[in-house]
């Protein structure tokens, strides 16, 4: 094996890979990349995870710990990093979707994390457990500085039906905001908080559990973006981990894996370190946002097979009109943590 590669076995553990420097679009350290070249030189009786790496993603993110967690907990040999570059999730999924096909899959994608779906759900295998508990379904946005006077007026959907919100190609978010009437513009990862910094839309919402990690690449490269301090867009919301259908050994020990986590405890406790972090609950600041709550009903039927004890957020409360501001959010006991 070349000296590009470093491989750390571990019994039931995992395989730290350095890979070869690869071009990309933002920095990362290499150890994090899995390119196709060293899958191919991989024992076969190890577990190859490429995960698909969203801009401003890095070996701290919450989603890249938690499926470093779970494939500890599988206690499965593993290979796990981002992928070499960053595509759309439409380009993602398909890639997903043909395997090991190194003509339609070249970078060797195996997994990734995308909002819950019918449609989706026709194309790859989902681990039906939510990533973050549901929080990615509160929603926070980027904004033009200049912009929130106008967002400190809006009280309820009726308003928000009259600015541009922007969302990623082939998000699942788009289909739940043209079914509130929403008005949504969508573009590739490389062009999103281009268009916030360019005034072309007024709110990119993100998920909370996503807002951290964005704002370095918020500081890098825009002048004028901001965090929008005045709504919480909230929508029943689950990011899965999706795999091939064919990719079955993958899928059991993610899921395995994930059970394991939350039963001892170490799911939690990542939730708690890695999401409700200092810096969320400072930059955030919950209890002073209106809460503007959305249906999701094209993924009503896929989340009903969430199991009820994996939700963190109190999505019957929120849907039956019972909490519309962040101090309600702040009274239950799985988000105190944020508030706190």
């Amino acid at each position: 094996m070349t000296t590009a590669i470093s491989i750390i076995l571990l019994l039931f553990g995992g395989l730290l890979i350095q890979p070869r420097l690869v071009e990309r679009r933002t920095r990362i350290d290499d150890q994090f990349i899995l390119t196709p070249d060293e899958v191919a030189a991989l024992p076969s009786e190890t577990l190859v995870v490429v995960l698909d790496r969203e801009d401003g993603q890095d070996q701290n993110d919450f989603k890249y710990k938690l499926l470093q967690l779970i494939l500890q907990r599988s206690e499965q040999p593993y290979a796990l990093g981002f992928s070499t570059i960053i595509q759309s999730q439409d380009e993602a999924v398909k890639a997903i979707s043909h395997g090991f096909d190194s003509q339609r899959n070249p970078m060797g994608l195996t997994v990734g994390v995308y909002g819950a779906g019918a449609a989706l759900n026709q194309h790859l295998n989902p681990i039906e457990i939510p990533v973050a508990g549901g929080v990615l379904g509160l929603r926070a946005g980027w904004t033009y500085r200049e912009e929130l006077p106008a967002l400190a007026t809006i009280q309820n959907k009726t308003d928000l039906q009259n600015i541009v919100l922007l969302q990623g190609l082939g998000w699942s978010d788009v289909e739940i905001f043209d079914a509130a009437g929403l008005r949504t513009y969508t573009a590739r990862p490389e062009e999103l908080f281009r268009l916030v910094d360019n005034r072309r839309v007024q709110l990119f919402p993100r998920g909370i559990a996503e807002l951290e990690d964005e704002e370095p690449v918020v500081r890098a490269s825009t002048s004028r973006t901001v965090l929008d301090p005045y709504l919480l867009i909230a929508y029943p919301f689950a990011g899965f981990f999706y795999v091939d259908p064919d990719n079955e050994r993958l899928a059991q020990a993610i899921r395995s894996g994930f059970e394991r986590a939350m039963e001892d405890g170490s799911y939690q406790e990542l939730i708690d370190q890695t999401v409700f972090t200092p810096w969320l609950k400072k930059h955030l600041n919950l209890a002073n946002r209106k809460v503007i709550v959305l249906n999701n009903p094209n993924a009503a039927e896929v989340l009903s097979a969430v199991h009820p004890g994996h939700w963190i957020v109190p999505w019957n409360k929120l849907l039956h009109g019972n909490m519309r501001h962040g101090e309600q959010l702040c009274t239950v006991q799985k988000l105190k943590a944020l508030c706190d």
